[in-house]
């Protein structure tokens, strides 16, 4: 073969390499939702009221002049109530957000409810984006725990949502999951793939002082997806998401979560989870 036809033929792979890289994570996830129709919409179906957004209301003062700045909001999913009180886990750092958390108001949002763009589209009054905000109930952080990574907090709502438990079954590799969570500018999403670590990995922070043992999934999540429920086929939370990863592109390629397992010792760490576990005779 000439040397011209070589190069041509390098460059062909090349360019066929880079478009594979490109549009592979698309075609995966597209495949991913495809297979698992049915999971998703069982899991539309009996789990997403258990979806919460919450938002961030940051209040500073200047010399002259007050603002409240507003987050993109996050994610987190409830597994208690008692009376109108509800409790749902996220993750630790999305409510550790702002710079100064004396200032910091923590609202939650049901699944039902509109974002301040929805509402304008559906006619709602226009108003301030921070005072729209402040008509929803305002959450409490209950616990946390920086080895995990994970917080409980409370709210109450005159509303019945659904209550999701956390899986008594470690998941493991191969197994279908799906994540219910609230990517930026979006709401409710589900999303559908596979358990794919066969072990716990470490996963922390940048200067490495906290190491979390998370599980990989296939499981398309983005910004606003941290603190979402990670679900099992029996619609039963098999892990909190942390985090993902990206390529050199910047497209997802894998989601990271905390596994039950270690959720639950993060629960019993929690005294109010133990009393209430007694008095349950649990």
């Amino acid at each position: 073969m000439k040397r011209n036809q070589k190069t041509a033929l390098n460059i062909a792979i090349a360019v066929f390499m880079v478009l594979i890289s490109f549009f592979l994570p698309s075609i995966k996830s597209s495949l991913n939702q495809a297979m698992n129709r049915e999971f998703i919409e069982k899991a539309g179906k009996y789990a997403l009221s258990a979806n919460i957004k919450i938002v961030q209301l940051e209040y500073s003062n200047g010399e002259n002049i007050s603002s409240i700045s507003v987050s993109a909001g996050t994610s987190g999913v409830i597994i208690r109530k008692e009376g109108d009180k509800y409790y749902a886990l996220t993750a630790k750092h999305v409510i550790e957000e702002s710079d100064d958390m004396d200032k910091t108001q923590i609202v939650v949002m049901g699944y039902d409810d509109l974002d301040y763009a929805d509402s304008l589209k559906k006619g709602g009054e226009f108003q301030g984006i921070a005072d729209y905000y402040k008509q929803f109930s305002q959450a409490a952080v209950e616990y946390s725990n920086d080895k995990y990574d994970l917080a409980v907090i409370s709210f109450s709502a005159d509303e019945v949502y659904n209550v999701l438990p956390v899986a008594d079954e470690i998941p493991r590799y191969g197994d279908v999951i799906a994540s219910m969570s609230n990517p930026y500018d979006k709401r409710n999403i589900i999303t559908a793939g596979k358990i794919s670590s066969r072990k716990p990995v470490p996963f922390g922070d940048e200067a490495g002082k906290l190491q979390y043992p998370i599980i990989k999934h296939t499981a398309a999540l983005s910004q606003g997806s941290s603190g979402s429920a990670l679900l099992n086929e029996n619609l039963e939370i098999a892990g909190i998401n942390l985090g993902g990863s990206e390529n050199i592109l910047r497209q997802y390629i894998s989601g990271m979560a905390m596994p039950n397992d270690l959720i639950l010792n993060f629960l019993e760490e929690w005294e109010h989870y133990r009393s209430e576990r007694k008095v349950r005779g649990d």
